[in-house]
């Protein structure tokens, strides 16, 4: 840790796991409560700790819990979901003095115009400088730096520019396509919540809910760098794409996966993983 890190917060990480933490992350400089460490410390996590769901396709599920999310991410060289990585990331920046509030998302479904349900997706929000951000390191293609939620208008974000509209307390995120219009990602409600109200719902979803999305097609995806390039490891197939956003793709051997999941992610999986044939 640097040595500008405020006292422990009550029930927050050990210094200890904090130092482990941060060594996951590869950053060794101060940690302050502020909006600079607060964006050093996101991208770091998006460029180092994968969004995956190597254990719901493996029929394990998943603990909200911070021992556990914790464990994995900074013991056992794993990523995970939502309820895991933004719960994880919850508890270091609560070790670094930042007040963090844990907020629950509904997904919005383009294919299908609708919303997801309640507790579907954790995000954070987090109080630096005077102001709220929305910080969220388990959502995939996410921003990769904060998100000012009391300001209108267009925010300059990669891989995409980004916007809130709040209502009350409560807000949506919007982020702008290519082809120029403005697409919803999710709406936040203003309730705050504890990691145990998500339990349910990632239980649920590891059981195969929402048509095995989630256990049937293991993935595991990061960010390369801070301009947008990301790789994706698909059940079938590796994408890539470049700072410019032109992505590239091909086809992946079943006999390859493993290998492919080593190069890009230094990830072992649960051993009862199937990559499966539809």
């Amino acid at each position: 840790m640097g040595d500008s890190m405020p006292d422990a917060v009550p029930g927050a990480l050990p210094d200890q796991a904090v130092d482990a933490y941060l060594r996951r992350l590869h950053h060794d400089g101060p940690v302050r409560n502020d909006v600079a460490t607060l964006t050093r410390l996101q991208l770091a996590h998006l460029l180092h700790v994968p969004f995956e769901n190597l254990d719901p396709a493996s029929g394990l599920r998943p603990s909200t819990a911070p021992p556990s999310s914790v464990a994995k991410v900074v013991h056992r060289g794993r990523g995970g979901w939502c309820f895991e990585l933004n719960g994880a990331f919850a508890q270091l920046l609560r070790a670094a003095g930042f007040p963090v509030e844990l907020r629950s998302a509904q997904v919005w479904n383009a294919a299908e115009s609708r919303l997801g349900p309640p507790l579907d997706h954790l995000c954070l929000v987090v109080h630096a400088d005077g102001e709220r951000w929305l910080v969220d390191v388990g959502f995939g293609d996410a921003p990769l730096a904060p998100v000012r939620i009391d300001v209108t208008g267009e925010q300059p974000r990669r891989p995409r520019p980004a916007r809130v509209e709040t209502d009350g307390d409560g807000f949506r995120l919007l982020e702008l396509t290519a082809e120029g219009t403005w697409e919803l990602q999710y709406v936040v409600d203003g309730a705050l919540h504890e990691l145990t109200d998500f339990q349910p719902r990632s239980d649920e979803l590891a059981s195969g809910a929402g048509g095995g999305f989630w256990t049937e097609k293991p993935f595991a995806t990061r960010a390369l760098d801070a301009h947008g390039s990301r790789v994706w490891l698909l059940r079938d197939r590796l994408k890539l794409r470049d700072a410019d956003l032109a992505t590239h793709e091909r086809a992946v051997a079943t006999e390859e996966w493993m290998s492919l999941l080593d190069t890009w992610f230094a990830m072992t999986p649960p051993a009862g993983l199937s990559l499966g044939t539809g």
